[in-house]
């Protein structure tokens, strides 16, 4: 929680061996960090980097983004200290919930000697500060979905520093009275393996995971046209997995498109999904077989619409469902770029409302010329879920959901999975 009235905040500068020393003047005058309000970007932390001579090069180093989802506004709203008095008076709770990047950050900091430097860095110590200051106003952070996104060799050193991080920077927040301490070990920071999680979580986990492997898959056929990616993907949907899911199928059908004639706002949201849902970092990638990246991927964009979906079952003050006694105004707390740029540019997936969402994600953009895809597209989604209107009702098995997704991941690692898919040989395994 950074408010943009809190303009003028601290900044230490280390000297490197080397370097010439900053002059006083320019310290004063110049390296005072200041927190500024860009929109619709959210918060950035603005400091000068380095003096060589009379040449002051800038940069901007990002701080966490604070947002939720608004219906009535195309945009993303950021956080600021007006939203949490506005929720006071009307007798909500401001609950932020942590992503899991926040808090592997903060026990990556207390495992430096410098853990302060490091939170400070990483822009979590103003992040404290803001939250301590508006406690009063019924401001609450949860890191419950970042837990649960955990494997469990890290939750009990990650929940350690945590606490720690708590008791010093946060020490009027309420501890849970039935928590269980456990000791600041250095267990495996290996992230886990989709096979690898408990059952509950795999069957949290199966819907997205499943659809996203089968969207990296099909993405990866080269000489397929995007309008037969699209079809073949929802052919998968409708007869492997027995359910449609328009989460995915908004991510589907803009990781597939071309970029021929598209706008602006296409772009963006093109570009953010395949950002997010088929790309990783080249570091990960090298250190990974071609099958490990796919499957890495494809939990990573799960773990983020379960993220998504958790801050719309908080966030209910668009309803009239009660949460334990209380209204919230539910807010996410993310230092993952990806993340955010995703969800600025496609806040429709967080429509609760399903028929809104549904016309999200047949959006024909009749104003793209060059191309008949987007016609095409809404045409094969809306034809498919025509054909399975006595299939909404049904009670949803996850069991084959789960076995569709161990099969693509053993057809990815005997190469055939993009074969599978081309000629729809499940059909032949029916």
């Amino acid at each position: 929680m950074i408010a943009a009235s809190c303009s003028l905040l601290p900044f230490a500068r280390t000297e490197t061996a080397g370097e010439e020393p900053i002059p006083e003047d320019c310290l004063n005058g110049l390296l005072s960090a200041t927190l500024t309000r860009k929109k619709p970007t959210g918060f950035v932390y603005r400091f000068t980097d380095r003096y060589q001579g009379e040449f002051w090069q800038t940069r901007e180093i990002l701080m966490l983004r604070v947002f939720r989802f608004s219906e009535s506004y195309p945009e993303l709203v950021d956080f600021d200290r007006d939203a949490v008095i506005s929720n006071f008076g009307l007798g909500r709770q401001t609950s932020i919930i942590l992503d899991t990047n926040v808090m592997v950050e903060i026990e990556g900091a207390y495992r430096t000697k410098q853990p302060h430097a490091k939170l400070t860095e990483a822009g979590i110590i103003h992040f404290a500060r803001m939250v301590a200051k508006n406690a009063k106003y019924g401001v609450f952070i949860s890191p419950a979905a970042a837990y649960q996104e955990l494997p469990p060799a890290r939750r009990a050193p990650v929940e350690v520093a945590f606490n720690r991080f708590v008791k010093y920077y946060l020490p009027k927040l309420g501890y849970d009275p039935d928590k269980v301490t456990s000791p600041f070990t250095g267990e495996s920071v290996d992230l886990e393996k989709f096979a690898e999680l408990p059952r509950d979580r795999q069957e949290l986990r199966s819907v997205s995971y499943a659809c996203l492997l089968a969207i990296n898959v099909v993405h990866r056929i080269r000489h397929l046209a995007p309008t037969d990616k699209f079809n073949c993907y929802i052919d998968y949907c409708a007869e492997v997995l027995n359910l449609i899911s328009l989460k995915e199928v908004f991510v589907a059908r803009y990781v597939f498109s071309s970029e021929v004639g598209i706008n602006e706002l296409v772009r963006k949201r093109k570009v953010s999904l395949v950002n997010n849902f088929v790309k990783i970092k080249k570091s990960v990638a090298k250190n990974l077989p071609a099958d490990e990246v796919i499957k890495r991927i494809s939990l990573n964009g799960a773990n983020d619409i379960a993220l998504i979906t958790t801050l719309d079952a908080v966030n209910n003050t668009r309803s009239q469902f009660i949460w334990e006694d209380a209204k919230h105004d539910a807010w996410l707390a993310t230092s993952d770029e990806k993340l955010y740029e995703f969800c600025r540019a496609c806040p429709s997936l967080s429509e609760q409302d399903g028929g809104k969402r549904l016309a999200r994600g047949m959006e024909l953009h009749a104003e793209i010329t060059g191309t008949d895809y987007w016609k095409e597209s809404a045409e094969i989604l809306g034809r498919k879920l025509d054909e399975r209107r006595g299939e909404i009702d049904q009670e949803m098995e996850m069991g084959p959901v789960l076995q569709a997704a161990f099969q693509i991941e053993a057809l990815l690692a005997d190469g055939t999975a993009e074969k599978f898919f081309e000629n729809r040989l499940w059909r032949d395994r029916r």
